[in-house]
């Protein structure tokens, strides 16, 4: 066996002592929880629930733009790779317009979702409403374009081959990211649970969470910010490609972006947005979709 090949199984090894046991953890964690939710969902939201908490309404603005932000890069990475691409043809030139939509798509969509979130908070803040109007629209359109502007700078600044190197594992966490909202957004119109703050004081219209309700105009289970956020851990795909000798890193990784997770899940059950439930089925479902897009071959 080579030194390559030592060094994978080196690698293998050290993943397998270091994040196997970090995932079950999380597994065993995750059950417990809700257990807790099937039983004390509404308790816990009567518990801990601030419309206000500044915690929750900062993490409410800030929870989502990570992800997607990555999402949109990794479009951009998408596009540079095909239009640096020898010979591209109309296939080439359609798919590079696609993935510009895409970067462009998302990073508007999130950046326009944050003003909204910031008016939200003024509103409710004031006791009366409040819309930046125009002027939040074309402060989201002016950050989209300096947004997109640095990062087709970017990729376009890395080789063709660098970029075809990344190419597949910028598509994975693209197709994580549009499968995280077309399953997300299938469960919310289905389930139709009512918001544990849409109550307001009616707890005869608390729904469990195993118990759909059917399209009702109301989306809480599950939890699109916990979801949303959680796409951040496709993340990891680049770790072979940023390192080469500290395996435990992956570990380390695993950790930060499971911390950020677990606060953004608990900062939508305090601002009354969700209940438990939501947002722990909200991560698992991203979860499953990272797992399930995660390269086969770390050595693409």
């Amino acid at each position: 066996m080579g030194g390559d090949g030592l060094f994978r199984l080196r690698r293998h090894v050290i993943m397998s002592k270091t994040t196997k046991p970090l995932l079950l953890t999380f597994a065993v964690l995750w059950l417990i929880a809700l257990g807790l939710a099937t039983v004390y969902d509404l308790d816990i939201s009567l518990y801990i629930a601030d419309p206000m908490s500044p915690f929750g309404r900062t993490l409410e603005i800030i929870g989502e733009p990570p992800a997607i932000l990555f999402a949109s890069f990794n479009c951009g990475l998408i596009l540079a790779c095909f239009m640096k691409k020898p010979g591209r043809g109309r296939r080439e030139l359609l798919l590079a317009v696609l993935a510009f939509i895409g970067m462009v798509g998302a990073a508007f969509y999130t950046i326009h979702e944050t003003f909204n979130y910031i008016a939200a908070w003024i509103t409710d803040a004031r006791g009366e409403a409040f819309d930046f109007g125009v002027w939040g629209l074309l402060a989201a359109i002016l950050i989209t374009v300096i947004v997109c502007t640095a990062m087709l700078r970017f990729v376009m600044s890395l080789s063709r081959e660098t970029l075809e190197r990344h190419f597949s594992v910028a598509c994975r966490c693209v197709f994580a990211a549009i499968t995280t909202l077309a399953v997300i957004w299938c469960f919310k119109l289905g389930w139709g649970r009512v918001r544990f703050r849409q109550l307001d004081g009616d707890l005869t219209r608390f729904t469990r969470w195993y118990l759909p309700q059917g399209y009702t105009g109301y989306f809480s289970f599950p939890s699109g910010h916990t979801a949303n956020a959680a796409v951040i851990f496709t993340s990891v795909y680049y770790l072979p490609f940023l390192r080469e000798k500290n395996a435990k890193a992956d570990a380390v990784l695993l950790t930060l972006l499971s911390i950020w997770v677990a606060l953004l899940a608990f900062s939508r059950v305090r601002v009354g947005a969700h209940y438990l439930s939501d947002v722990l089925f909200g991560a698992a479902i991203t979860f499953a979709i990272v797992w399930f897009w995660r390269p086969r071959n770390h050595n693409n």
